[in-house]
């Protein structure tokens, strides 16, 4: 039988290979799941004939669009999902007709003779396009195929512009990228009228998951279950998707478990990646370096849906204004439909493709003004007691010292003495621990423990585990205040019909915000243990690692465990604690305080340049970051250095490339991803103050880490070839025809 996520620390069983991912589960009397696609990116299907389908050996059931309901719902305020299509397609990959059969291979000869005729429509690829009039809609009712349409204006950024002394800017383009999960996207799903739908599905988000799927197929949410196995990999990628729907479609009509696991090429060819952006910016500075304004005009590509792309050009249009003091700021942002396949988020999700414009944008003022790139930084930056433009209360703020220890640990003073095409590069960054606007409803998190007969500690958590360590984090702060051995206590996480709620890893939140539940959680705890210890003991008992020590007596928490059942009629001695956060929902104007806490990091590349084929080869990597206490050092390091090497990949090599509506290179032959060799040598310093919001004194590190790697590594190469990049990826063939126009 399957078993929920029950975890000490997974990396032993990680790295000897005993984990059990979806891939390796399996129900008795399960089937094999598969999906037709739309082969056009817009089109009516005028005729659809799955009769061969279903007639043929070995298939149980084959769905279209008039088997499944339609009702509308979706994973934001945007209902537009369906779960298979049924008059038309938007997309290439589009849910046509799904198949479940005995193997894998009845699977493939069903979908082979499914016959359908389209009548193709004109298709829109590019977000401004979708704009014009003459252009087709999408989804009715959506005017000009804008779904989206972001407004912020503070200041007199017209009286600013008149008084700057310098201005630059530019149209900058950050590129669609894959998540590069090693694990593909999946789902194992089963159905009963008792217990209803169940999937075993690897969502960082599962609460929100299942409301979603619940609305899809009017199901009440105790009716869905979803159990998060270990996932491999996400990066933003498996937060809610279709294909957990119409494996659930399948179990439903079948009555037999459905298991649905996509290859690498169809993982790819229907991947949600990266949100791509376009900027049209401009920021205007004094004689002395200050910045005056900075305006912003921010198309963005959700494609035939949406999935979490709002978030992205929410983020996009204003956190960054949250790094320096601008005087004015305006920013204008459009959310479009196109007949490409849906986007979604990725680690530091608008905040890193903006921080490229900007960062670079920053570099020139610098230039221009005969300015060293770090003093018109430190001249402009945030400080720690301020109320930022958009309302982001800064408790602590040590982004000052972050640049100062990153130009001391780079040897940044040796930037005009470097040989020829070698180039330094610095970016700032700053994030979020946690964001209000997620979901509005609640923003803090749970955290249950219990004392076993066993003499362990049960901590469990509505957050999700998936990768980032999340669990010994957890470990480590219950041990801390419980003063209980790490060894002992066991994070559970991942099922929603047995762990508390939760809003799910998204947002950098699962640090501060699960965080925050634990420490709550262990602090009663252990004043319940302290007074149980009173009464079956007395007076003068120690507590310490574990163990109650008393008149030459030893007690273990098998013991603790044993004094509270008999004193509670059997019941298990249990804790359960809610943090809330004192964050604010933004406004309409996008006004508000929205995370208990800030991050800030400032990161320096250094860079050669091979001017006669444009390959740029990484020399060095210096990160520094503000986020408060460091709870775990060697995980945070390996957070950094995990997303210095993400952030080398998508600036360097990783273009995920699609031409109408078609991704061009849907293999891991054709998608280059860095390897080791591409990632140079990465030194990392945290600057420690414990912030007054955080577990611990603790901010997040996750998705900040990320944020400034492209603004620094496009400085660098800008430093180096004395030619500025304006579209990602900047890889040998674009830099080299930079050097060469």
């Amino acid at each position: 039988m399957i078993q929920p996520r029950k975890s000490k620390n997974d990396l032993e069983t990680k790295v000897t290979g005993k984990t059990q991912y979806l891939h390796d589960m399996n129900l008795p009397g399960q089937l094999i799941g598969g999906t037709f696609r739309s082969p056009l990116p817009h089109a009516k299907i005028v005729k659809l004939d799955v009769s061969k389908a279903r007639e043929a050996e070995g298939v149980v059931a084959v769905l279209t669009g008039e088997d499944v309901p339609h009702y509308e719902f979706g994973p934001t305020k945007f209902k537009d999902w369906n779960i298979l299509a049924k008059d038309k397609v938007l997309f290439i990959g589009d849910e046509i007709a799904v198949v479940a059969a005995e193997t894998k291979e009845a699977v493939d000869r069903a979908l082979a003779l499914i016959e359908v005729e389209f009548e193709e429509l004109p298709a829109v690829f590019d977000p401004e396009d979708s704009l014009l009039d003459s252009v087709p809609e999408i989804h009715p009712g959506v005017e000009r195929n804008r779904q989206m349409h972001v407004l912020v204006d503070r200041g007199d950024t017209a009286q600013a512009k008149k008084n700057a002394h310098i201005v630059r800017g530019g149209r900058y383009h950050s590129n669609r990228i894959y998540q590069g999960h090693m694990e593909p996207i999946g789902v194992l799903a089963a159905w009963s009228e008792e217990d209803g739908l169940t999937l075993w599905a690897a969502s960082h988000i599962p609460y929100r998951a299942r409301e979603t799927y619940a609305a899809g197929f009017g199901l009440p949410e105790d009716k869905v279950r979803i159990i998060v196995p270990p996932i491999g990999g996400s990066f933003g990628s498996k937060y809610v998707l279709k294909l957990h729907l119409t494996a659930a479609a399948l179990a439903m009509k079948t009555g037999r478990p459905v298991k649905m696991i996509l290859d690498r090429a169809e993982d790819m060819l229907t991947a949600h990646p990266r949100v791509p952006l376009t900027y049209d910016i401009e920021v205007g500075a004094a004689e002395d370096g200050t910045f005056l304004y900075k305006e912003l005009i921010v198309y963005g590509d959700a494609g035939a849906r949406i999935y979490w792309s709002p978030n992205v050009l929410m983020t996009a249009c204003t956190r960054t204004d949250c790094i320096y003091n601008f005087g004015s700021i305006k920013a204008e942002g459009h959310l479009c439909y196109t007949n490409n396949s849906p986007t979604t988020c990725m680690r530091g999700f608008g905040n890193a493709e903006t921080l490229f414009a900007l960062e670079s944008v920053i570099d020139e003022l610098a230039i221009g003004l005969g300015m060293d790139p770090a003093e018109i930084r430190l001249k402009n930056i945030v400080k720690q007691g301020e109320t930022t433009i958009h309302g982001y209360k800064l408790d602590t703020c040590n982004l000052d010292q972050c640049i100062e220890k990153v130009k001391e640990i780079s040897g940044w003073e040796r930037r005009d003495q470097l040989p020829p095409n070698r180039g330094l590069g610095l970016a700032l960054a700053n994030h979020v621990s946690g964001f209000r606007a997620i979901d509005p409803r609640f923003d803090g998190s749970t955290a249950v423990l219990r004392v076993t007969s066993a003499g362990e500690i049960e901590l469990e958590t509505g957050e999700i585990e998936l990768g980032q360590g999340m669990s010994v984090t957890y470990a480590r702060m219950a041990s801390q205040v419980l003063d209980i051995p790490e060894e002992l206590i066991i994070v559970k996480s991942g099922d929603t019909g047995k762990y508390p709620f939760g809003i799910g890893t998204l947002a950098s939140r699962s640090t501060v915000m699960g965080g925050n539940a634990v420490m709550k959680a262990s602090q009663e705890m252990l004043q319940q243990i302290r007074e149980l210890i009173r009464q079956a003991v007395g007076q003068g008992a120690v507590f310490s690692k574990g163990v109650v020590s008393h008149e030459g007596k030893s007690y273990s928490l098998k013991d603790i465990s044993a004094w509270y059942r008999a004193r509670h009629a059997g019941d298990e001695f249990t804790v359960k604690m809610t943090y809330t956060p004192n964050t604010e929902m933004p406004d309409a104007s996008y006004f508000g305080n929205p995370s208990p806490n800030y991050p800030f990091a400032a990161h320096v590349a250094e860079v050669e340049v091979d001017p006669e084929t444009g390959r740029s080869r990484m020399i060095g990597y210096w990160a520094v970051h503000d986020s408060g206490t460091i709870i775990h050092e060697t995980m945070a390091k390996s957070q950094v250095i995990g997303a210095v090497a993400q952030g080398i990949g998508w600036v360097l090599m990783e273009d995920f490339v699609v031409k109408e509506g078609r991704v061009q290179n849907p293999s891991m032959m054709d998608y280059r991803m860095p390897g080791a060799k591409d990632i140079p040598p990465i030194e990392i310093a945290f600057i420690e103050e414990p912030d007054p919001n955080g577990p611990m004194g603790a901010k997040s590190i996750g998705e900040v880490a990320l944020d400034p790697v492209p603004g620094a590594i496009a400085n660098a190469i800008a430093h180096a070839t004395g030619k500025r990049a304006y579209r990602l990826p900047l890889s040998a063939e674009r830099v080299w025809s930079l050097l060469h126009e």
